[in-house]
């Protein structure tokens, strides 16, 4: 299902929201704000269950994004497929 602006997902009562996807790389931006409200890498992996050294390893770039960390930050991963450029897959 998707909608103009992005996929759908059913709301309550059977309502459609619309949801506005992001790349995974702004998740490092949001998981850096997240951090810092909390008062620090130690402080944000306490709250959330998430290796403190994996936080660490991620806003360094040092180590691609954990699903962990998406769904901590309050998102989900949802395969999508989006239009590719003519002949680009063969």
């Amino acid at each position: 299902m998707g909608g103009q602006n992005g996929p759908r997902v059913e709301g309550g009562e059977g309502r459609v929201k619309e949801m506005t996807p992001f790349p995974v790389s702004e998740i490092r931006s949001r998981l850096a704000d997240a951090v810092e409200l909390a008062g620090g890498q130690s402080a944000w992996s306490r709250k959330t269950g998430v290796s403190r050294s994996v936080v660490s390893e991620v806003l360094s770039h040092k180590r691609d994004i954990p699903e962990s960390i998406i769904n901590a930050l309050g998102y989900i991963v949802v395969p999508m497929c989006v239009p590719a450029k003519r002949g680009m897959n063969r």
